[in-house]
């Protein structure tokens, strides 16, 4: 069955990925690598459209079935290497392994691991071939990504990274307006690897009542802010670079989630080339704007 998320944003958002995935592996054709995907939460291979936000379409337009990150990548043709799909849920990799009986000319390149995403990426950070190039394509759902993860990507010095962070709804709306519940402040550390966030996202401030004086946490981060938070914590790992503008994805006009493009290669000419295809990629009929 597939997935019940889609709407424009996720439309919007798997546009810019299989965009980036023609691009990148059409500028290494002719290189001398070993081109791997990974989608770390692949989800369904088609995600059923939201119905509310169709009926507000003109009927030709209508679609029931968006294709899924993962059939957008394969119907690209067999110019990757390997395609690896990572999915925790048993009813999606069921609908995933059907992808090898649809793409038979690219079956012995996919692998499908019921898996937890974070394990699976460290596992395959680990010991990188020196001729092998990735893209890697993280979207979880809230707080699934755990900093050590980003920092094995960024370790390889061979990986593209598009990662859609969740600014809102993983870490803006878990931000009390006075103060954040001991229960999300694990989560919050370990998807940003620091707790910095404190003094960036929540500002002390003293009052005074009836009682007398007390000191209150407020809220001054903004899903903005928290975006621009994170750039500078991946800019301080990804020797390649992290871009500056990043699209700002959510149903009904709100900031869910941060799609943002980070390149793990130092060498000059390969990390311009890709900050520059990401960001003709973020820029192209994009409806976010730059930061």
């Amino acid at each position: 069955m597939p997935q019940q998320f889609g709407g424009s944003h996720t439309e919007h958002k798997l546009n810019k990925i299989e965009a980036y995935l023609e691009a990148f592996t059409t500028v290494l054709k002719y290189k001398p690598f070993r081109l791997i995907y990974f989608d770390a939460f692949a989800g369904t291979p088609d995600i059923k459209t939201d119905v509310a936000e169709s009926l507000l379409l003109e009927a030709e337009d209508v679609r029931p079935l968006l294709e899924g990150s993962s059939r957008r990548a394969l119907k690209l043709g067999p110019k990757f290497a390997k395609y690896i799909f990572v999915e925790r849920r048993k009813r999606n990799v069921q609908e995933l392994r059907h992808l090898k009986s649809e793409y038979p000319d690219v079956a012995d390149r996919i692998e499908i691991r019921h898996s937890d995403a974070n394990t699976e990426l460290l596992n395959f950070c680990a010991n990188w071939p020196k001729a092998q190039r990735a893209v890697v394509f993280l979207d979880p759902f809230g707080n699934q990504v755990a900093w050590k993860t980003v920092e094995a990507i960024a370790a390889t010095r061979a990986i593209d990274l598009w990662y859609l962070f969740p600014a809102g709804l993983g870490v803006h709306r878990q931000l009390g307006k006075t103060g954040v519940d001991e229960s999300h402040v694990a989560s919050l550390d370990v998807l940003l690897g620091t707790s910095e966030w404190r003094s960036a996202f929540m500002e002390r401030r003293e009052t005074t009542d009836l009682f007398g004086p007390k000191v209150e946490q407020t809220k001054i981060a903004t899903p903005e802010s928290i975006t621009r938070f994170m750039i500078q914590r991946m800019k301080s790992i990804f020797l390649g670079g992290v871009l500056d503008e990043w699209l700002p994805l959510g149903s009904d006009g709100r900031h869910s989630y941060s799609l943002i493009f980070a390149c793990a290669n130092p060498e000059p000419r390969a990390n311009q080339l890709a900050l520059r295809l990401a960001r003709a990629v973020l820029r192209s009929k994009s409806r976010g704007r730059a930061k």
